[in-house]
């Protein structure tokens, strides 16, 4: 619909925010690392709105978990929180996964594989 005017926000990495599961408690600790996972804005293509979501007019903020390993690149993904709308999820999750991210550094100096949250904000603003 060209009538209807959509903005497309940045990621902002959720670098506090606290997340529970067995998966995240085997990475190394948010608070040993020397440097946390940083996404590279440059390397993201914009999430495609689905249309059928954009006609009834479906906004909302998703929190996507994605394990960066230690050569910046995106080896799982999921949703963490949703933004109510599960095709807007997959959207941005699907788009994002192929993003690149420059690694998080252990204690140790070296880059390590870590599960780094992001959010996307879906607005028709």
């Amino acid at each position: 619909m060209s009538h209807i005017k959509t903005r497309w926000h940045y990621l902002v990495p959720l670098f506090g925010l606290v997340i529970g599961g067995s998966a995240l408690a085997q990475e190394p600790a948010g608070s040993n690392l020397k440097q946390k996972a940083v996404l590279d804005f440059n390397s993201c293509a914009k999430p495609h709105y689905p249309q059928d979501d954009m006609r009834a007019g479906h906004q909302g903020t998703v929190t996507l978990l994605f394990r960066v390993d230690g050569e910046g690149k995106v080896a799982d993904s999921k949703v963490g929180k949703s933004s109510g709308f599960p095709s807007l999820d997959e959207s941005a999750r699907s788009a994002l996964a192929s993003c690149h991210f420059q690694p998080a550094i252990g204690p140790d100096g070296q880059p390590v594989s870590v599960w780094t949250p992001v959010q996307y904000v879906w607005s028709m603003k």
